[in-house]
């Protein structure tokens, strides 16, 4: 019985009634006109009485048959209760066990199971008890099911990276999809949680749901570090920037070797939840921010230090800033922020050896030509 849909039986069941039915009206009609038909003469009676007996027996017989197909149907309908409760496609083993303790022998199915012999067991008096018990698998299959189709979602969401300049390494490219069915699962599990019908999965479910937070706030700090990362990357690139900052460009060689080796991980498997298995991932991304926060705090030390030393970089930004104090060896690289610090001054003349030559004004385009020569690598 097992094996059987509880949902089968009946339309199948509803459609054979109705077709009988039909038939069974058709041939009642075709029995009364029999019977209603005038009396023919004398001579047609001898020559079709025989026609006519013949015809009207085949009908009354035809609708006799229907009728008993129908009874049966009827009868059998009358077991859809059973059918319903017993061939349910979420009952499970505990669900047998429960049922075998109220009727008091083990009704559990097996290969040798069938219908009619789960018919015989007289099941009437039990079956409202029956009924309660299959009314719960229901829900507790719908709920099995339902973590299982969150379960294979993940089967199709990969991160997408891209690479990063000539660097070799790849960084993440938009994970709004992922953070979009997160969010959507998690209240989800949340709700399944909540359910009076989730104890059979209640370990399960709770697993489910560590997994999914757990993967949410890998994101985030993930993504917090490639932010980070590729701000400073450039940077701490320079060796001027490296020779300066020391103690901050060592805390970053830690951090690109984490973010590096992380990156490698998820793009030999980039499938998500494989990808964010990595041991300890959620600690190394934690550790690499922290690092970032102290290498930042550095950062803006050190150039609020070149400010006090050069009151004109308060004119630029930390970027503008940076993007000079990493090319000490090309003074050319102020040109583009000199009118920032010097409002006067549209840009300066070098020479091979990068002194200073003349300057040229802002307003008129002219070119001021210095007495001496400013030597900038001194």
């Amino acid at each position: 019985s097992s094996g059987i849909n509880a949902e089968w039986p009946l339309r199948p069941g509803d459609e054979f009634w109705q077709e009988t039915y039909k038939i069974t009206k058709t041939f009642a009609k075709s029995t009364k006109k029999t019977d209603s038909k005038d009396k023919l003469t004398a001579t047609t009676r001898r020559t079709s009485s025989m026609a006519v007996v013949k015809d009207g027996d085949q009908s009354q017989d035809a609708y006799s048959v229907c009728q008993r197909v129908q009874k049966g149907v009827k009868d059998f309908k009358g077991n859809l209760p059973v059918v319903s409760i017993m061939c349910n496609p979420g009952l499970r083993q505990r669900h047998w066990n429960g049922m075998s303790e109220i009727i008091g022998f083990d009704i559990t199915p097996d290969s040798g199971s069938t219908l009619r012999k789960m018919l015989k067991n007289n099941l009437d008096p039990v079956l409202e008890e029956f009924e309660g018990i299959s009314n719960a698998a229901s829900k507790e299959f719908g709920l099995e099911r339902a973590m299982q189709k969150m379960a294979d979602e993940w089967e199709e969401i990969y991160f997408n990276t891209t690479q990063y300049r000539d660097s070799g390494i790849s960084i993440l490219a938009s994970v709004e999809e992922i953070q979009t069915t997160l969010d959507d699962q998690i209240i989800k599990t949340q709700t399944m949680r909540g359910s009076p019908f989730i104890k059979p999965f209640e370990k399960e479910i709770r697993y489910w749901e560590d997994k999914l937070i757990l993967t949410q706030e890998i994101i985030d700090e993930w993504l917090k570090v490639q932010s980070c990362w590729l701000y400073l990357e450039p940077i701490f690139s320079s060796p001027d920037i490296m020779s300066q900052m020391p103690e901050e460009g060592r805390l970053f060689q830690v951090v690109d070797k984490n973010w590096r080796d992380t990156m490698k991980f998820v793009t030999n498997d980039p499938k998500v939840l494989h990808a964010t298995s990595m041991p300890g991932m959620l600690e190394k991304m934690r550790d690499s921010n922290n690092l970032l926060d102290k290498i930042m705090k550095g950062l803006n030390n050190y150039l609020e230090k070149k400010r006090l030393y050069f009151a004109r970089f308060f004119f630029l930004s930390n970027d503008e800033m940076l993007e000079i104090l990493s090319e000490t060896k090309d003074p050319t690289r102020v040109q583009a922020h000199l009118k920032k610090c010097f409002e006067g001054i549209a840009n300066l003349e070098f020479t091979g050896d990068y002194d200073i030559l003349a300057m040229m004004s802002s307003e008129k385009r002219k070119k001021y030509r210095l007495r001496l020569c400013v030597d900038t690598t001194s």
